[in-house]
């Protein structure tokens, strides 16, 4: 039922990988206040990549204090807070709900051997075809392995094994919820039944009472603890709502519609995604299919080699310049050099790659090197390898949805024309900035605002807050790119027998 929302805000807060990130907007779009807050990784030791759930939490709440009362000194009254979060971490918690390790991050390789079990004995592809989840350590499923069998202690006393989210939510209202977008990154949910997956189970080594009970993103809670209720000032006529991933929430949070929009983030990692009205599965297991909300599923796949493999570079080829000018800089010499870089060939794989590879011991390498390449040539390639990263992905989500009219973009690096250009010009789609950059935490805020009745159709009040004109592919570019595109994969290829 739909409801006056002259005097509403909506709130989206996005649990990131390195930061938390608020957004308030009114139903209609209008941004309101927003703030966020850096809290980093730990790498304790090789393949392990962490973070420390206090911290997150602390910063989560300080941000949504001020964020809060921002709003309400503008007169406006908090009707939702969505709740988006990077997928695929593993938190234990004790009976209290305490953490008793830190956040097992997507980043984190440790379990790269169970994953690689199982995508050679057939497990991998049986989970696949009920999951929608490719099998890689970054998966829950294989981290809860990897604690069983070399963490016994630990994993003996955890009483449950939940997600930044859940841990969030759990604070706040003592419920454990986890909302399907999460709860299908996990590898272990059932696509068709929303339930998790007794075969996933089994592998993973626990059951379903340690674990969140999945629920709808469009769940809404209204009950509070009372210390959280006095501390952000919520009362009954504020619904907390779960919501989805990053992921699915950047698709709604950039517009995107069931049919012909192409959902693409760039940013620390690297994603293409579509909307779709059913799961759809690659035959070859290249792809996800996540749900996205009550009804949707997300197809598509991440990369890992994106922002985080462009900081490396800069690092190595631009020590002299401050590491807030990098990137700046970089774009600068990169526009220097031609397209097709003179040949070479950047392979950005310096944690492995997820999508469509899925193989996290793959590695980077600079090909073609010549003795009259200087900086400029690599830094060209290097933002080249990026955008052919995710074109690699897209060549998969286009042969099972062929309609594909225009890619809309997120993420830190689409803020860059000459990054803008090359999705265009690889893609041959124009690329669309949206108005609003925080996608995720857009998407959150307007799911919440249509859980609680303040819009219709969250992803058409994403559209209604406008984007800029579009970037067209230059045509006259196209073979460039076609032939510098083949050479990048037939390099790819030929490592690809290397990381075995």
């Amino acid at each position: 039922m739909r409801v006056d929302a002259s005097a509403h805000a909506v709130v989206g807060v996005d649990l990131g990988t390195s930061a938390v990130k608020v957004l308030a907007v009114t139903p209609a779009g209008k941004e309101l206040a927003t703030g966020s807050q850096f809290y980093g990784l730990e790498t304790p030791q090789a393949d392990f990549v962490e973070q420390d759930a206090d911290l997150v939490y602390r910063a989560t709440m300080h941000v949504l204090e001020r964020v809060l009362a921002d709003v309400r000194l503008r007169g406006n009254e908090i009707a939702a807070i969505g709740f988006s979060s990077a997928m695929h971490g593993v938190l234990c918690v004790d009976d209290a709900g305490e953490p008793l390790s830190r956040v097992i991050t997507w980043m984190d390789r440790r379990a790269h051997a169970v994953a690689d079990g199982w995508r050679a004995d057939g497990n991998g592809s049986a989970l696949y075809a009920r999951t929608g989840a490719p099998m890689h350590p970054m998966l829950p499923i294989a981290k809860l392995r990897w604690l069983a069998d070399n963490e016994p202690a630990l994993f003996a006393k955890t009483k449950r094994f939940v997600g930044l989210k859940e841990l969030v939510v759990f604070r706040w209202t003592g419920e454990w919820l986890v909302d399907h977008g999460i709860a299908s990154a996990t590898g272990m949910l059932d696509l068709r039944t929303r339930d998790w997956d007794p075969l996933a189970l089994q592998l993973a080594q626990v059951d379903a009472a340690r674990l969140s009970r999945p629920a709808l993103p469009s769940t809404a809670l209204r009950r509070f603890r009372p210390a959280i209720a006095r501390q952000l000032g919520l009362g009954e006529e504020t619904a907390v709502v779960l919501a989805s991933a990053d992921g699915p929430l950047a698709n709604i949070g950039v517009g995107s519609s069931a049919r012909g929009d192409v959902a693409l983030t760039l940013g620390t990692s690297g994603a293409v995604r579509i909307l779709a009205g059913e799961p759809i599965l690659d035959a070859q297991g290249r792809t996800f299919c996540y749900c996205a909300d009550d009804t949707h599923y997300v197809v598509g796949g991440p990369t890992s080699a994106a922002g985080a493999s462009l900081d490396w570079i800069f690092a190595l080829l631009l020590p002299e310049t401050p590491k807030e000018q990098r990137f700046a800089r970089g774009v600068e010499l990169a526009s220097t050099v031609a397209p097709g870089a003179e040949g070479l060939v950047v392979l950005p794989f310096f944690g492995g790659e997820r999508a469509p590879y899925w193989n996290s011991a793959l590695r980077g390498a600079f090909d073609g090197l010549d003795l009259a390449h200087d900086r400029s040539t690599i830094l060209r390639a290097a933002f080249e390898s990026i955008v052919f990263g995710v074109y690699a992905v897209y060549d998969v989500v286009h042969e099972l949805a062929p309609d594909t009219d225009r890619l809309l973009l997120s993420g830190g690096l689409t803020r860059a024309p000459l990054v803008r250009q090359l999705l265009a010009d690889v893609f041959g789609l124009p690329a669309v900035q949206p108005h609003e950059q925080e996608a995720s935490a857009f998407g959150a805020a307007l799911l919440a605002a249509q859980s609680v009745g303040l819009v219709e159709d969250a992803s058409a009040a994403a559209r209604s807050a406008g984007y800029d004109p579009p970037t067209a592919p230059n045509r006259k570019l196209a073979s460039a790119y076609a032939a510098a595109y083949e050479k990048y994969r037939r390099y790819v290829a030929a490592h690809l027998p290397l990381a075995d």
